[in-house]
């Protein structure tokens, strides 16, 4: 379960969410869950496991991350938001070794994958590298990730609000600090039409993701 001290922050800004977000067309359905009873690990290539934003909301660049992973050589899977907990229990069912770890998530799923992480590092479980793409209201990044990237893009007034934005990470202490990249500010990232809506599917993002996991995986 998520912590207490989020509950209500999460709460709010999630039904802020779904009103502001009920007031425009969506375009979104629900995408298939993933199977926690399958992960997506070779022995040896290590696998990728990436977390959809909340009801799967403009989370369909994600699946095709995941399948252009799965070309690239790399297993990859993606899930429901709500599936982070049964994840997090999958992997820690999975014996230890046998290749990296790499968690990947958009929005809330880029929170969850940090409590994913955190789960791990309660049993001394290590994660290679932790992609975010506009985390929302993230908690600190836990010391057992090894290296972790945070994709985000600010939208000024609006990031006061605990949705529809992007957000930098912090770590614990002790722990290494993310590499924050700011979207925005990277002419060889951002896109046109960049907003919380679009960067779960900017190519370019995708490119430097995919290459990131080329340097954490070893690619079939």
């Amino acid at each position: 379960m998520r912590g207490s001290s989020l509950d209500l922050p999460l709460l709010w800004g999630r039904t802020l969410a779904a009103v502001a977000l009920s007031l425009a067309p969506l375009g979104c359905a629900r995408l298939p869950a993933g199977r926690t009873d399958a992960l997506p690990f070779a022995r040896g290539v290590g696998g990728v496991c990436l977390v959809r934003g909340y009801l799967d909301w403009y989370s369909t660049g994600i699946d095709r991350l995941a399948e252009q992973l799965r070309s690239a050589g790399v297993p990859a899977a993606a899930y429901r938001e709500e599936q982070w907990g049964d994840l997090a229990d999958a992997l820690l069912a999975r014996p230890a070794g046998p290749g990296p770890v790499v968690l990947v998530g958009f929005s809330y799923g880029a929170d969850d994958v940090i409590r994913i992480a955190r789960r791990l590092a309660e049993h001394g479980r290590a994660v290679d590298l932790l992609v975010t793409i506009d985390p929302v209201t993230p908690d600190a990044v836990p010391a057992n990730v090894r290296r972790c990237v945070n994709f985000y893009q600010p939208n000024g007034v609006w990031d006061v609000f605990p949705f529809l934005r992007g957000v930098p990470l912090h770590a614990d202490a002790g722990a290494a600090q993310p590499e924050n990249v700011d979207v925005r500010a990277r002419p060889d990232l951002v896109e046109p039409d960049t907003s919380h809506a679009t960067i779960a599917g900017n190519e370019k993002v995708h490119r430097a993701i995919i290459e990131l996991v080329r340097l954490a995986c070893r690619p079939r």
